[in-house]
């Protein structure tokens, strides 16, 4: 294919077949209808973990937010020991204050990662499951570790 000096193709030497060339013209709409459908789907699943199932990732994501919960309050526990944490800051972060901000977290992350690009409004967060793991994975904890640490000595 050679320019014309305005910028516009030359019509193409030879004879063209209108069939071929409107055989190619399906095809790639066709293509290009697949990949629209596959967009769609995608931006139908939400950014974190999207095969899983919505109850799926918010335990995952509630269960994460304890553990790194749970790892805290381990460094706390060996603070307390060394008496650079009170037991009564020990007890209050432990009962409430690392179990809320673990629910808290992953509250936050499921809003903001858990939704679908396109589609539902609000995702499933599931409030009542993540507050029964968050506030009792890190007291549960609390007392393995106490108990580990008993049988330690």
């Amino acid at each position: 294919m050679s320019a014309t000096a305005a910028g516009v193709p030359a019509p193409r030497a030879g004879q063209v077949d209108p069939a071929t060339e409107l055989e190619l013209a399906r095809r790639w709409a066709d293509e290009a209808d697949r990949h629209a459908q596959q967009a769609e789907l995608l931006a139908q699943q939400p950014a974190l973990l999207p095969t899983w199932s919505p109850a799926a990732r918010a335990v995952a994501v509630y269960l994460g937010f304890a553990g790194v919960s749970v790892l805290l309050m381990l460094v706390m526990v060996l603070a307390s020991g060394m008496g650079a944490v009170g037991t009564t800051t020990l007890y209050a972060w432990m009962c409430a204050g690392l179990p809320a901000a673990s629910f808290i977290g992953g509250w936050l992350v499921l809003n903001r990662w858990g939704r679908p690009a396109v589609g539902a409004a609000t995702p499933p967060r599931y409030p009542v499951l993540g507050f029964l793991l968050c506030f009792l994975a890190v007291p549960l904890a609390y007392c393995g570790y106490l108990l580990l640490f008993r049988t330690l000595r």
